[in-house]
């Protein structure tokens, strides 16, 4: 499976390990040049149906993807609770799904640094579990039997074709026969 790079290029998902900025604060613990907006009065009197209150189309389509991804996890977890993935397990999942898929696969090194998942002891309990789980397989590099690549397993795979499906499904537009949830 190969995806331009160019479509994760400025999100920062190329970059393994690289810390997160913090913002500078005071010695007094408190964010320097902090700007103090007043707050503009609300308006209790908007309807719900008010147009500008709607939401986009292409905010109901990702609404739409979330209430069927979150289905598709619901009936996961009746069918099998040991297959199941947590949200933070998922967060490091699709990462590196993301980087197997244009063609640059995270070494086990790579994922362990990322520090803003988890601590490494913690990242390499999940990449543990994540590959019990079949979501992920290890491929080992030529020439250095000790660098082990991380690549889509088969429920890995089985869970991008479900996420892509949904997606699919969330772009079709409504039908006004069906009742609103």
């Amino acid at each position: 499976m190969s995806m331009d790079p160019s479509m994760i290029a400025g999100t920062g998902l190329l970059e393994i390990g690289k810390p997160a900025k913090k913002p500078k604060t005071s010695t007094r613990g408190r964010p320097r040049n902090k700007v103090v907006q007043e707050a503009a009065p609300v308006d209790n009197k908007v309807s719900p149906s008010d147009p500008d209150r709607n939401a986009t189309a292409q905010a109901r389509t990702y609404l739409r993807f979330l209430a069927l991804s979150a289905q598709s996890t619901a009936k996961a977890r009746v069918q099998s609770e040991e297959d199941v993935i947590d949200p933070n397990e998922r967060a490091l999942l699709e990462l590196i799904l993301l980087r197997w898929a244009v063609g640059s696969s995270m070494t086990v090194r790579q994922a362990i640094a990322l520090t803003q998942l988890g601590s490494p002891a913690t990242l390499h309990k999940r990449l543990m579990r994540l590959r019990t789980k079949n979501y992920l397989d290890l491929e080992s590099v030529s020439g250095d039997r000790r660098v082990k690549r991380l690549i889509a397993g088969p429920a890995g795979l089985a869970y991008l074709d479900t996420m892509g499906r949904h997606l699919m499904t969330a772009r079709q537009p409504v039908s006004k026969t069906q009742p609103s949830s």
